[in-house]
């Protein structure tokens, strides 16, 4: 981060999330119609600090908010490999069921796979 940039890049979202949810409660003091548009904001706000507060996750600490995008996509990520690309066996450089045993093991979560090549 040189030091003209304000905010990294990474936070533009709870940022954004932030600014709309200011705005739009200040609205909705004026016109109540706006809580439709504050109330989202002000979840995506809280989910968006909880994940800078949280420690468990390295990814939902430096990108709050986006990082739930890239956990939803990987949970539909078979679905989408079936009909689109190729499948988990296919190893380049190592097949997705490696790779996710692999992760499991780093988290010393218990694991009955082996790792074929």
């Amino acid at each position: 981060m040189d030091d003209s940039q304000l905010l990294p890049s990474r936070y533009y979202a709870l940022a954004v999330a932030v600014m709309i949810g200011v705005i739009a409660g200040a609205a909705s003091l004026v016109e109540p119609r706006w809580l439709l548009v504050a109330v989202p904001a002000g979840a995506l706000c809280a989910v968006g600090f909880y994940d800078l507060a949280q420690t468990r996750h390295s990814i939902r600490r430096n990108y709050p908010i986006l990082a739930h995008f890239r956990f939803f996509f990987e949970t539909i990520r078979p679905e989408i490999r079936q009909y689109l690309v190729e499948s988990d066996t296919d190893a380049v450089p190592f097949s997705r069921t490696q790779r996710s045993l692999v992760y499991q093991r780093a988290k010393n979560v218990r694991s009955d796979g082996r790792l074929l090549r």
